[in-house]
């Protein structure tokens, strides 16, 4: 009696574990609604199949979209999107105790998709100095380089640094240079990148503002004893007004140093003023005289103030007389002005070298006398 009531248990717990193990859901069924559709409209799909546990379908919508979702029971509903058009193959497919798999296609209307992106073939083009040509020490340089692709490439500045440069083309770099200098700039790129690519540099030192030193007025030659050759004196490109003494004047944008011939029909003294505008600077004036023929005036002495200066410095001659002049200064330095003016006459000169100069003054007939000093310039 006992052996019968233990091959039943055995026999119902047999049948008991075919029963769980039979309890997997089947996929039979794919239906899309609506089946065709727009571009961008969302389409729904529906798992259809056995009612028994599903743990999880997996979907792929035929787009390079594959999703596996989860349930407990099929049917299963979920809805996608399609970005382009065309036609698509879809396949769901049980997973974990869910069998079988179903498939189905969808005409999607809209454009077809793009393209793929041609390949960019990694290469340097040129080096690009975008900023000043002649940027000052000190100042970062912007360095463009321009091409396509990923590159990676060894960059010299051309003063002893570089770099390991790795990116995208095109790139922006900065660099400072510390003296003045020209500069050789080099870019090398390592396989697959192409093209080595040079460019140069002119770092130059700070720049001299322009301004207005001195005035210098002599008689033009041809122009007779009432022309004067107007030279206005200093460095830089300059905008300044001119008066020349007279009720006139002229505003004028040039480089310095800037001649202007002015005639002055009447006898008398006149004072010629420039004055800079900004940025130029400066305010000169100069006094001479228009005088008649009679030029027999004497020369007694020459004074230079100071006797010595800095390199650079103005420095004012004295020509002391008496009368009217016409007569010849001599700088000791390649350089000489002819002056016809009353005496005593006093002008302005700067020396481009240092040194010890002989400034020798002599008239012309029938002016007479002569004189000479000398001036030391120092850097």
């Amino acid at each position: 009696m006992r052996k019968v009531c233990c091959m039943v248990w055995v026999i119902v717990a047999v049948l008991g574990s075919a029963d769980v193990a039979s309890a997997q859901g089947t996929i039979t069924g794919l239906a899309l609604s609506p089946s065709s559709a727009d571009a961008g409209a969302r389409v729904t799909a529906t798992v259809t199949g056995s009612t028994d546990p599903c743990g999880a379908v997996h979907i792929d919508w035929g787009d390079g979209t594959a999703i596996t979702y989860a349930t407990e029971y099929l049917p299963v509903t979920q809805t996608h999107a399609y970005r382009s058009g065309g036609t698509f193959q879809l396949r769901a497919q049980g997973m974990g105790n869910c069998h079988g798999e179903a498939r189905t296609s969808i005409v999607i209307k809209g454009p077809p998709p793009p393209p793929p992106p041609p390949t960019v073939e990694p290469r340097l083009r040129a080096i690009v100095l975008p900023g000043p040509p002649e940027p000052e020490p000190r100042t970062p340089v912007e360095i463009r380089l321009e091409g396509t692709g990923e590159c990676r490439l060894t960059l010299d500045f051309g003063d002893g640094n570089n770099q390991e440069v790795r990116g995208t083309l095109p790139m922006t770099l900065r660099h400072t240079y510390a003296l003045p200098g020209r500069y050789r700039i080099v870019a090398t790129p390592d396989r697959p990148c192409s093209d080595r690519r040079v460019a140069n540099l002119d770092v130059r030192g700070p720049r001299e503002r322009a301004r207005i030193t001195g005035i210098d007025v002599q008689l033009s030659p041809g122009g007779g004893e009432s022309v004067r050759s107007i030279t206005v004196l200093g460095n830089g490109h300059c905008t300044y007004t001119l008066d020349f003494g007279d009720g006139n004047s002229e505003t004028r944008g040039t480089p310095l140093p800037d001649t202007v011939v002015h005639n002055y029909p009447r006898v008398g003294r006149y004072t010629v003023v420039a004055t800079a505008r900004p940025p130029c600077s400066g305010t000169i004036r100069q006094t001479f005289a228009v005088v008649g023929r009679d030029l027999r005036g004497s020369i007694s002495r020459v004074v230079v103030q100071p006797r010595t200066t800095r390199l650079g410095e103005v420095i004012t001659i004295t020509v002391e007389g008496t009368g009217t002049c016409r007569f010849e200064v001599d700088f000791d330095d390649g350089g000489a002005r002819t002056i016809t003016e009353p005496l005593p006459y006093r002008l302005t000169y700067r020396y481009r070298e240092a040194g010890t100069y002989d400034i020798v003054v002599w008239g012309h007939e029938p002016c007479t006398g002569e004189g000479n000093t000398l001036v030391q310039i120092r850097r």
